[in-house]
């Protein structure tokens, strides 16, 4: 088990990089979709490789590697709000 301590600062941190992640969309949205076809394809890719080794990374040097689904899900459930509110 993880202490409070680690739980509500994987919380925060789960909550911020849901924004960051959301930021970073935007950011590169157009060589996501309006690319040649394979250059999407690999754009999305590296992406989302990126975003996860850098998301697991954290969560390595925040609480030893421990996540829990909910983590996973606030992170998720952030950038899809910012996503429809913002479109």
């Amino acid at each position: 088990m993880i202490s409070l301590k680690e739980q509500i600062i994987s919380f925060v941190f789960s909550f911020v990089y849901g924004l960051i992640v959301y930021f970073l969309y935007k950011k590169i949205y157009k060589y996501l979709y309006y690319s040649k076809k394979i250059y999407c394809i690999l754009n999305s890719f590296l992406f989302i490789i990126d975003l996860v080794l850098v998301y697991f990374k954290m969560f390595y040097i925040i609480c030893d590697g421990y996540i829990s689904i909910y983590f996973i899900l606030i992170t998720f459930i952030v950038f899809l709000f910012l996503n429809k509110k913002y479109n």
